[in-house]
């Protein structure tokens, strides 16, 4: 239940209809820009290349067809076009610029008296040359007209199109932005949507009222599991200080017999176990994290206490527990959930270790616990965190809260753990703490043997 809540806040939180709609605006906008420039430069390439070289080239087979049949035709002398006839007979006052050239079409060639460059054709035909100029002023008049003008009324016409849909779209969307921005900021405590439907229609109306739904129900279900939690926690703890006060009672008899003895141990440990994990589950059935308490949590002291706590455990076995303390480890974190993580590893430690050392190293913002009992297997060191993967101790009852539980503390409150194999023999479990919550102080250094 809980989980569906928090996807339907991430897809909330995710469908950010104001990022899309700029986002959308934005890569339209330079779509636009972009084809009307690939446009101009397309036009101004044709007119220029393609047009003006045909242009150029049907005027003067028309110019010379008329000069073989009458000598005296005239040469062209528009606003566009200007031509220069050169003979065997006759030279005329053809720029220098173009005179020295050979046959052919030249784009652009710079001419005295013209600020630009212009368009040069140049063909030879019966002994005689005939040159045409382009003029240049009129090529950028035919751009503007053929290029600039069009697209500009067709830029306008876009965007203006573009705005119209955008503003029919928001409208129908700003609802659904209004849902969206409510559930991001919802919580367990407060899942109301709180949209009026007045002004809604259609599949948008629908929405609302369907997610106004649901949200009622998970506020129906949040209530209820956190009474369940809370009801489950005190029920438990109850019976289990009752037996555990019974046990203590029993160790003090003086008529109880060695196995007697070993049986009052394990049914305190179990005690403690359940405690613990009626805590581990408190503690994960929040949505948000806890209040810390006190911020300044000693990491070195939380060890101590779990080792003293497991010290019935730790004499039954021929192993030697160190503890190495390189930096003194202050952190920012809750202080029972580090005590679940701590002991359950502790726990594990001494469990499957039968012979050899325990030791137990705190280095920087790490806390590292190594043993020399059996190993896991390689196959299953990637699905370890999972529920029900038992990793070592197959024949053996039970495995604490589980590392499967362990691993979501340690996501909830900012720690990483990793466990692999040693090279000879054991295994090595590293608790990782996120720097922000760190503090640490590593000039003040000290090592502690137990």
């Amino acid at each position: 239940m809980m989980t569906k809540q928090l996807n339907l806040l991430n897809i909330a939180h995710g469908f950010d209809l104001n990022n899309i709609f700029s986002k959308r605006w934005i890569l339209q906008t330079l779509f636009i820009v972009f084809a009307v420039l690939i446009s101009i430069i397309t036009i101004t390439w044709i007119l220029e290349k393609s047009l003006v070289k045909q242009a150029m080239e049907l005027e003067a087979d028309a110019f010379i067809s008329h000069y073989q049949q009458d000598k005296n035709f005239p040469l062209p002398r528009t606003r566009n076009l200007i031509g220069y006839l050169t003979t065997p007979d006759s030279t005329a006052d053809t720029p220098a610029e173009i005179s020295n050239l050979e046959a052919g079409l030249y784009p652009k060639v710079m001419i005295s008296g013209r600020e630009k460059p212009v368009p040069v054709y140049i063909r030879d035909f019966d002994n005689n040359r005939l040159y045409l100029i382009f003029e240049g002023a009129n090529i950028d008049r035919l751009v503007g007209v053929f290029g600039l003008i069009p697209m500009s009324i067709l830029l306008i016409l876009i965007y203006t199109s573009s705005w119209i849909a955008y503003k029919l779209t928001w409208r129908a969307a700003s609802p659904v932005l209004k849902i969206a921005r409510n559930l991001r900021k919802s919580g367990p405590d407060s899942f109301a949507l709180k949209v009026s439907t007045k002004n809604l229609s259609g599949e948008t109306k629908e929405l609302a009222e369907a997610l106004d739904e649901y949200a009622k129900r998970i506020d129906v279900f949040v209530e209820r599991e956190r009474q369940f939690t809370a009801d489950v926690s005190h029920e438990l703890r109850t019976p289990m200080t009752i037996i555990d006060g019974a046990a203590q009672f029993l160790e003090t008899e003086s008529n109880i017999s060695d196995k007697g003895a070993d049986r009052v141990k394990m049914i305190r440990r179990a005690c403690s176990d359940v405690n613990d994990l009626t805590s581990a589950f408190f503690l994960m059935a929040r949505e948000q994290k806890p209040e810390l308490g006190n911020p300044d949590t000693n990491v070195t002291e939380i060890i101590e206490n779990e080792v003293i706590k497991l010290s019935s455990l730790i004499d039954t076995k021929n192993v030697d527990l160190s503890i190495n303390i390189q930096d003194e480890l202050i952190v920012n974190t809750h202080r029972k959930a580090l005590e679940i993580i701590i002991g359950n590893i502790l726990g594990n430690a001494i469990k499957y270790t039968e012979k050899g050392a325990i030791e137990i190293t705190v280095s920087g913002n790490q806390i590292m616990v190594s043993d020399t009992g059996i190993g896991i297997p390689n196959e299953l060191l990637p699905k370890l965190f999972e529920r029900h993967v038992r990793g070592r101790g197959l024949h053996q009852a039970g495995e604490g809260i589980g590392l499967a539980i362990v691993k979501r503390l340690c996501d909830q409150f900012d720690w990483h753990i990793s466990i692999k194999n040693k090279e000879i023999q054991g295994i090595l479990v590293t608790l990782t703490k996120n720097q922000d919550s760190l503090k640490a102080s590593s000039e003040d250094k000290q090592g502690l043997t137990k």
